[in-house]
């Protein structure tokens, strides 16, 4: 059995929201917010606050199936694996009192490109058409 001592990645996915989660719009939320955190590390605040208006998921009624509760803790792994919570950090540093607001560090595309591979994978179809094709546009590749 996992536990918070003995699951791999216990420190950086919140797989007690996903052990917990019943309806889709749960796992989606989880899933938005691990990407949004993500992704907003390593570009600009423009391309943070886009992501952050099309992650907004609706609540609804449809219950989630255990696989799909399961598809989505294997692909957190797999996504925190490549792209761990103390890694990215912000490149470069900003300065207090600077506005380096509209950089981007050079590994965003790869980040946004992993982290539209995990809304495939893991994300309901709503997730996947909003946030999915938002990554798949700001980072410059089509899904």
């Amino acid at each position: 059995m996992w536990d918070p001592d003995n699951f791999p990645g216990a420190d950086s996915v919140p797989w007690q929201l996903l052990i917990r989660a019943r309806f889709t719009h749960e796992i989606d939320a989880v899933l938005a917010s691990v990407v949004v955190s993500r992704v907003g590390a390593v570009t600009s605040v423009d391309v943070a606050r886009r992501l952050v208006d099309v992650a907004r998921v609706k609540a609804g009624g449809e219950k989630a199936e255990p696989g799909v509760v399961l598809a989505a803790v294997r692909g957190l792994l797999e996504f925190d694996e490549w792209c761990g919570t103390g890694w990215p950090r912000r490149w470069p540093p900003r300065p207090k009192g600077h506005d380096f607001d509209d950089l981007m560090d050079p590994v965003a595309v790869l980040v946004m490109e992993r982290a539209a591979e995990l809304v495939s994978v893991a994300g309901s179809p709503d997730l996947q058409g909003g946030l999915g094709a938002a990554l798949g546009e700001l980072g410059g590749f089509g899904r």
